[in-house]
Parts: C-alpha cells; structure tokens; sequence
C-alpha cells in the first residue's frame, strides 16, 4: 500500500525485514507468505530472494531514511503480523522495538499497528459484505 515510497535498496531491506518478522513465532504461516509476495509484487522485487541480512544491519540501514519511510514499513510490517488476523504478544514486542530503534514512542507503534487491524478488519468486513455473507 505504501511501499512505493521506498526506493530500491529500502525495498530490498524491507523484505528482509518482513522476512524476520515472519519468523517471529518460529513458524511462517500462508497467510504471511500470501502477504509476502503481495509485498514482492508491489516493491516491483517479485523475484527477490531473501539473503538473511542481520535485524541490527537493517535496523542501522534505514536510519539515513526518512521518518515517513520508517511510518511506511512499521504500517507494513503490521500487515504481515497481522496476516493470521492477531498481532501475539511477541510480534508487538517486536514491532515495538524496532520502532523504537527509529525514534518512534510506544503509543505511535501502537497507534499504526492498531490501524492496520482496523483496516484489515474493514477490508474483511467489505469482502464479506461483496460476497453476500
């Protein structure tokens, strides 16, 4: 939704990152992997293999980006925790820290996740409603 903000090396480390944060739980569920490659598709990296970059690495690498950009990947980050429709206690945990790694408060981490539950509840809501359920 708002990845194309980012230019190509932030697009590549923001894989990198949702591919981290995937793996919060020790497992990646399809529902992740379907957000994952809607990802791909939009970052224009459809063929982008993940290399492992290092959370730290990535972290320190979007320091130089701007505060909308970081805005931008914590909103997208949160699509892929709550691709199972739950963001658990350790995916906020660590979306939390890593934004606070760039500057954010709690309550503004908080703030976009809660948006993009909210979102992805209305978005549900509006497919439900489309399907005549």
């Amino acid at each position: 939704m708002f990845l194309n903000m980012l230019n190509d090396r932030e697009s590549k480390d923001f894989l990198e990152l949702a591919s981290i944060a995937m793996n919060i739980n020790g497992t990646i569920k399809e529902s992740e992997k379907a957000v994952f490659q809607t990802y791909r598709m939009e970052t224009g990296l459809e063929d982008y293999k993940v290399i492992g970059k290092a959370y730290n690495q990535l972290v320190t690498g979007f320091q130089a980006s701007t505060k909308k950009v970081k805005k931008a990947i914590i909103i997208e980050l949160a699509g892929v925790l709550d691709a199972d429709e739950n963001v658990d206690e350790n995916e906020q945990k660590w979306i939390e820290k890593l934004g606070s790694e760039w500057g954010f408060r709690d309550s503004e981490i908080r703030k976009m996740v809660r948006w993009v539950e909210d979102f992805n509840d209305l978005l549900k809501e509006g497919y439900e409603y489309i399907n005549g359920r």
